[in-house]
């Protein structure tokens, strides 16, 4: 994700008495350009999942040095569409499907809500995962094609200057369906200034761009607003080669895909929409 060089997007942690965290925002653009973003947009809700919840794991001591977590699950209900970008927020621990996760709320200057997140994932302790990931990542390479992909048209995706599009045209046959493709040049900072990530793989945000690029050729709409989503992230996606979303069902107000990678199923996404 992007950063901001020297300065952390939250500040101020306080693990209070019942283990929550509370801590402040940053509103700095020139440091965070995805806060150039709508603050309902997915790409800004995902980057603050990551790092609000980064911060406050590390704020209560939860995750040890030389350790490596992936996002499992997580799904998120916005507030009103009149809340601004957040200024603060709380992160505390919740029982998820029978195991350990996560909820956090943000609020704006003028004490709105503008999101409830929750979430679980996996901790790695004892496994080399940077050779682990080095083998999927060749077996990818292996199998990918070298013919050039082309995009959808940047405004059909709803795109300002700073977005960069992640999918491809919409296809009819064989049920409805787009192919997508994140590269280090569209999906990483400094290139795209509203995507990154560590560069390893296809991360949540990135997901849920595609997902919100790909409901607007499906519903034909380059304004849709999104008020919230699900995502199961089975198997991890990787950087450099196409995938696939599939329209799995879609009605006024949700639309649920599935990516798949390879040939392989990776990750169940449904997007709650304005219809």
């Amino acid at each position: 994700m992007p950063q901001g060089e020297g300065e952390p997007y939250t500040t101020g942690h306080a693990v209070t008495d019942d283990g929550s965290v509370t801590f402040a925002c940053s509103t700095n653009v020139e440091a965070f350009p995805w806060l150039a973003l709508p603050p309902r947009h997915p790409v800004v809700l995902q980057t603050q999942n990551f790092w609000t919840s980064f911060g406050a794991i590390k704020a209560a001591g939860e995750l040890e040095d030389g350790q490596w977590s992936a996002l499992v699950w997580t799904d998120w209900e916005c507030g009103g569409p009149d809340a601004d970008h957040a200024v603060r927020g709380t992160y505390s621990r919740t029982q998820l499907n029978n195991r350990d996760g996560f909820r956090i709320s943000l609020f704006d200057q003028a004490n709105r809500e503008i999101v409830t997140m929750r979430g679980y994932g996996v901790v790695f302790r004892n496994r080399n995962f940077e050779e682990w990931r080095s083998q999927s990542k060749q077996i990818a390479e292996a199998e990918t094609s070298t013919s050039p992909f082309n995009y959808a048209d940047p405004e059909a995706l709803g795109l300002s200057a700073i977005e960069l599009p992640l999918v491809g045209e919409l296809h009819s046959n064989e049920g409805v369906h787009l192919e997508g493709l994140v590269t280090f040049e569209n999906g990483l900072h400094p290139n795209n200034r509203v995507l990154g990530g560590s560069g390893d793989h296809v991360n949540s945000t990135h997901i849920a761009e595609a997902a919100r690029q790909a409901l607007c050729l499906v519903r034909r709409r380059s304004d849709i607003a999104i008020t919230g989503g699900e995502m199961q992230l089975n198997r991890y996606v990787e950087l450099g080669t196409p995938f696939r979303l599939e329209v799995r069902e879609t009605n006024h107000n949700a639309t649920r895909f599935e990516l798949s990678q390879l040939g392989k199923p990776c990750t169940e996404i449904t997007l709650r929409h304005t219809s």
